[in-house]
């Protein structure tokens, strides 16, 4: 099963492959390079970042998070992984708009990424959204190629199952929400489901 989960508000092309901005259906998901990062899964290589998580109006990094996410990419033999400790500056303020948060977000580690040159193929970002009054309302991971495009992404609220399923209190849920969804999601390339 192909399926990126596309947050609420954003219009899809082609179900619910790829997440959209807009009306005009722009991809930040690029097709191309979600295709052959598919193609490599099993023979690629992920640098994971520590997860950003949005806590209210606190920013903070959870290093372990990132550790179980890159875990199970290396027991599904899905990359091979390196751990950064580097905590990617997300300087895109807190709103209402996930989709908007998600694109900023998307663009602050992009240029991140520019910066700061890593030796693997890909690179993972995941955020935990978590509200003031200490509710999660969003679960995103972007992986992007090490120059740049985004090859494949996760935007969860609680419009989505995969969220819903898991019900999540703490970042420790948001970390079972990625693994639950890059689990039913990617298999090593000759693998199929």
């Amino acid at each position: 099963m192909r399926t990126h989960v596309a947050l609420i508000g954003l219009l899809g092309c082609g179900g619910l492959l790829g997440l959209t901005m807009g009306g005009g259906c722009e991809r930040v998901v690029d097709p191309q390079a979600e295709q052959t990062f598919r193609a490599k899964l099993g023979n690629t290589s992920v640098t994971v970042f520590p997860v950003f998580v949005r806590d209210g109006e606190q920013k903070k990094y959870d290093a372990s998070a990132a550790k179980q996410i890159g875990d199970h990419l290396t027991s599904a033999e899905l990359a091979r992984v390196t751990l950064s400790s580097a905590e990617v500056p997300i300087t895109s303020a807190w709103g209402m708009n996930q989709a908007r948060m998600f694109r900023d977000s998307v663009a602050d580690f992009r240029t991140y990424l520019k910066d700061h040159p890593i030796d693997t193929e890909y690179a993972l970002l995941p955020e935990y959204l978590i509200g003031s009054r200490g509710v999660v309302v969003g679960v995103h991971a972007y992986l992007l190629e090490a120059s740049g495009p985004c090859a494949y992404a996760i935007g969860l609220n609680s419009h989505h199952k995969p969220f819903n399923d898991v019900n999540p209190k703490t970042a420790e849920d948001c970390t079972t929400i990625v693994i639950n969804v890059l689990r039913a999601e990617l298999k090593p390339a000759g693998r199929g489901d």
